[in-house]
């Protein structure tokens, strides 16, 4: 079968994807030991040099919790910098193409990210994320689901305001660590909340 019916069969299959890379944050959170912040701007920067236009920089969120991310200020102020900067052009590549986003859990996280972009060197999406679980939405927040939805709401206000674009995650669709199987319908349920109050695009997992 050809591409060209593949796309008559499948009617709202998209023309295009576009590929993100989350490793510098989700593929070294749990890493025992403290990845150097260089390593991770040298990532960063071979990852842009091989095309990648969306990648996860850092975890916003308290650093106490997650000392993997301690350096978050810092590595948003170097993929910011001018020098950069400067190695995207020698590579014909514009750092206005590519795309920034960190993970912001909780409102003080999303208000960090506001205090840094009106700094200059924030980033450009953020992330918040909700479970279909809430045992496993707890453990991850803090927050029940209910008091979570209104907080994300006022947070996606708040990013529009500042320039910033909002990802709403749905997590667990496929079955929680915690809780066992889930809901299906639920992963589509709070896919339509998080566009029903403005989130700019979707992630699950």
């Amino acid at each position: 079968m050809s591409n060209h019916d593949l796309f008559d069969v499948f009617k709202r299959m998209p023309k295009k994807v576009n590929i993100g890379d989350i490793t510098i944050r989700d593929g070294l959170q749990h890493e025992e030991h403290f990845i150097p912040t260089r390593a991770k701007i040298f990532y960063l920067q071979e990852l842009a040099f091989a095309g990648v236009k969306r990648m996860e920089v850092t975890n916003l969120g308290n650093p106490r919790s997650m000392p993997q991310f301690e350096d978050a200020e810092e590595l948003l102020k170097a993929v910011h910098s001018d020098l950069f900067k400067k190695r995207l052009a020698k590579r014909g590549l514009k750092h206005e193409d590519i795309e920034w986003t960190c993970i912001t859990i909780r409102e003080s996280a999303v208000d960090r990210a506001i205090e840094m972009k009106k700094e200059g060197y924030g980033p450009d999406r953020i992330l918040m994320m909700v479970s279909t679980d809430e045992q496993h939405h707890f453990a991850n927040s803090g927050s029940t689901l209910p008091a979570y939805w209104k907080e994300a709401e006022r947070c996606i206000k708040k990013c529009h305001d500042a320039g910033i674009k909002m990802c709403g995650t749905v997590s667990t669709i496929w079955g929680s660590p915690i809780s066992g199987p889930t809901r299906f319908e639920d992963a589509v349920e709070f896919t339509s909340r998080w566009l029903s109050i403005g989130a700019d695009d979707i992630e699950h997992a």
